[in-house]
């Protein structure tokens, strides 16, 4: 068997937030893999994912994991994904405004609620994504970028998908792992949410 080597890519600011901290401590404590982190610092996250996929290349990574600093996961995150032996496998989770629709969408074109199972489907977030290094070789650069369609500004993880499916690459969903995940959000608490005496 072919030892793998996984680059944790974290395209972030400045900071990454407590919950998530912590959360890649203990998925590092006991990877499943060998592994190497990256964080890419960019005000831009397709510059940050782009730098990750780069990175990987250089340390010459079987895989790479996308784990963005607004999410919360569980420790065995990579094995499980790993052990799907996927080109491309992920979880998905919901947007943290409202809507508050799921992120994934289906072949046909609506947004899925994957909770058990591994689903292939035609778009994931790549905010927990996993990714073999052979996808980034059968593409063009960049891998990530934002695209304006109408009004509506597409997301980098919606374009990457998009063209590693034109590649011929399948992407799957695991439905078990999404219902674990978590994705951060900040809340401005006001007078009115307190209790009332």
């Amino acid at each position: 068997m072919t030892k793998q080597l996984v680059a944790i890519g974290v395209p972030s600011g400045d900071f990454v937030q407590t919950d998530f901290a912590m959360a890649l401590a203990m998925m590092c404590m006991n990877p499943g893999a060998e592994i190497a982190l990256l964080n890419a610092r960019s005000s831009l996250i397709a510059v940050g994912r782009n730098q990750c996929a780069g990175g990987a290349q250089i340390i010459k990574a079987t895989h790479l994991l996308f784990l963005d600093s607004d999410m919360v996961f569980p420790p065995d995150t990579l094995a499980r994904l790993l052990a799907h032996d996927k080109d491309i496998v992920g979880a998905t989770y919901s947007k943290r405004m409202p809507p508050f629709h799921p992120l994934t969408i289906t072949e046909a074109g609506e947004h899925a609620h994957v909770t058990a199972g591994l689903q292939k489907v035609r778009l994931l977030p790549t905010g927990c994504m996993l990714i073999r290094m052979s996808v980034f070789d059968a593409l063009t650069k960049p891998y990530f970028n934002t695209a304006v369609e109408g009004e509506q500004l597409r997301g980098e993880d919606y374009y990457f998908c998009e063209k590693a499916r034109t590649a011929g690459f399948d992407i799957w969903c695991d439905g078990d792992l999404s219902t674990q995940i978590g994705h951060s959000g900040q809340r401005i608490y006001r007078i009115a949410d307190a209790p009332a005496q």
